[in-house]
């Protein structure tokens, strides 16, 4: 800042020292035109005009202006001639006495001595906004300095690989976890062609367009440096620069996650496999335990205990109930598992209500506060739960109009959850949980996995008939009243 900047904004910021001051030399120059009456002293009064512009409006400058053009031309010496042989005068403050032509100095003076004032405060005016633009550019500056560092320090410390690739397709940045994702360490990754390791990367660069920036996420094959392969989910955006199109890109290396879905997935099919074999079992045996029945009664019979056809039925018979009982061994054999019930449902909407609004399904939601802890599996409870409500969609098709409500709440010592909708209803009840149904989407076994999975943890469905609509139930025991019984 220089001493004018410093000056101009003293006297904007101390207008009343600043008038003090510049009204002292108003009245000193004055003085000093009375003490010298034979020369004129006028041209000082522009100092404290100049001294006083910055602080003083407009009106205010144009006031001082004519003072001073006023004082300048009292005390000029031409005044003081007032006649010949008279008495010299060094001033006269009565403008009607003035001699001819000081009118139009009077003018000429205070025009100058205001353009001088208003150029200062024009001056102070421009410093003032040019000193706010700079404060104001210097606040961005430091508002961007500490977004940079924010940005920076969370590419730094994430987790997931963040890296940058320029027109040529090889690396402008990578933070550190890019470098351990592709096996860089303590080499620099900046500079590399990345094609060999993420292919994907080079495809979406060279596929930009100008004026079509992509913005993505894919899964594709990644390769480290040591050529270790693994599964990558990439998001990714193109953007442009001077040089040309450019793309960032955050890696993820998802092979841990496939492991664990896939293993979830085998886990889920064998317990539902178990429950399946279960319930036909279950079946098998009665079937088997009719057959034994009446084939006891035809062993009364002695003709046909010695018929070698006879005897291979009741071989036939045994074997059915061996398997059977095996069946439903292997079904019984499991471990005690327990479901954040809350949490299962969360899961349920995410999975139903993309589904329902494809449709045009209004869906309700009504789940009560502190849902207790079932005793159920996760993920054959989330499958239960996706098949209801999969079956009210269908339901759900041809009707005017369209509603699904899903409410859970504790009843007695059981917890409720009910799949409720506005279809046309059920003709036969009875026959809802068969399996192989005429006319059933798919093999007609929706209702009929779902119920054994639900009575392979002791809970229940059941269909609570309606004057509108259908209603499906399911009942599961808290893990509390579980343990106590």
């Amino acid at each position: 800042m220089t001493r004018l900047d410093t000056f101009l904004a003293y006297a904007e910021s101390n207008r009343v020292t600043v008038c003090v001051a510049a009204a002292t030399m108003v009245v000193l120059t004055a003085w000093g035109d009375w003490f010298v009456p034979n020369t004129s002293l006028g041209f000082l009064y522009l100092i404290p005009v100049l001294l006083a512009a910055p602080a003083l409006r407009g009106y205010q400058i144009l006031s001082m202006a004519l003072l001073c053009g006023y004082l300048r031309e009292a005390f000029d010496p031409l005044q003081g001639e007032v006649g010949p042989g008279q008495l010299h005068l060094p001033f006269v403050l009565n403008p009607l006495l003035w001699v001819a032509g000081s009118y139009p100095r009077l003018v000429v003076a205070a025009s100058g001595f205001a353009a001088t004032g208003f150029f200062v405060a024009e001056l102070n005016r421009r410093r003032r906004l040019l000193m706010e633009h700079l404060a104001e550019r210097e606040a961005q500056m430091t508002l961007r300095r500490e977004a940079e560092l924010q940005v920076r320090t969370l590419i730094e410390t994430s987790p997931l690989a963040i890296l940058t690739l320029n027109h040529e397709g090889r690396v402008a940045l990578a933070n550190e976890s890019a470098g351990q994702l592709l096996a860089f360490e303590g080499a620099p990754l900046q500079g590399e062609d990345v094609t060999a390791y993420l292919p994907i990367l080079g495809r979406m660069l060279h596929s930009h367009h100008s004026g079509s920036n992509i913005r993505t996420n894919v899964e594709c094959r990644g390769m480290r440096r040591n050529g270790d392969v693994f599964l990558a989910h990439v998001w990714l955006s193109t953007y442009r620069t001077s040089e040309g199109p450019a793309l960032a890109a955050v890696v993820w290396d998802a092979s841990e996650n496939l492991r664990d879905r896939e293993g979830a997935g085998l886990d889920s099919m064998m317990a539902t496999s178990r429950i399946l074999i279960g319930a036909v079992s279950h079946e098998i045996r009665n079937l088997a335990a009719a057959a034994n029945s009446a084939y006891t009664e035809l062993a009364n019979q002695q003709p046909l205990v010695q018929n070698e056809q006879y005897q291979a039925l009741g071989s036939l018979i045994q074997g059915l109930e061996k398997i059977a009982s095996t069946g439903l061994r292997m079904a019984a054999n499991r471990e005690a598992v327990v479901a954040d019930l809350g949490t299962v449902l969360d899961e349920a909407r995410i999975v139903i209500e993309p589904t329902l609004r494809e449709a045009g399904i209004t869906a309700k939601w009504e789940l009560g506060a502190g849902l207790p802890l079932v005793r159920a599996d996760h993920h054959a409870l989330l499958q239960a739960f996706i098949n209801l409500a999969r079956n009210s969609v269908e339901a759900l098709e041809k009707s005017p109009h369209k509603e699904m409500h899903i409410a859970a709440a504790v009843e007695r010592d059981l917890v409720v959850v009910r799949f409720r909708d506005t279809g046309p209803g059920v003709t036969h009840p009875a026959e809802l949980f068969q399996p192989f149904q005429p006319g059933a989407h798919s093999f007609g076994l929706g209702l009929y996995i779902t119920r054994a999975i639900l009575h392979s943890h002791g809970g229940g469905l059941r269909y609570e008939p309606s004057e509108t609509g259908s209603c499906f139930t399911v009942e599961l025991w808290p893990v509390e009243n579980v343990v106590e019984g």
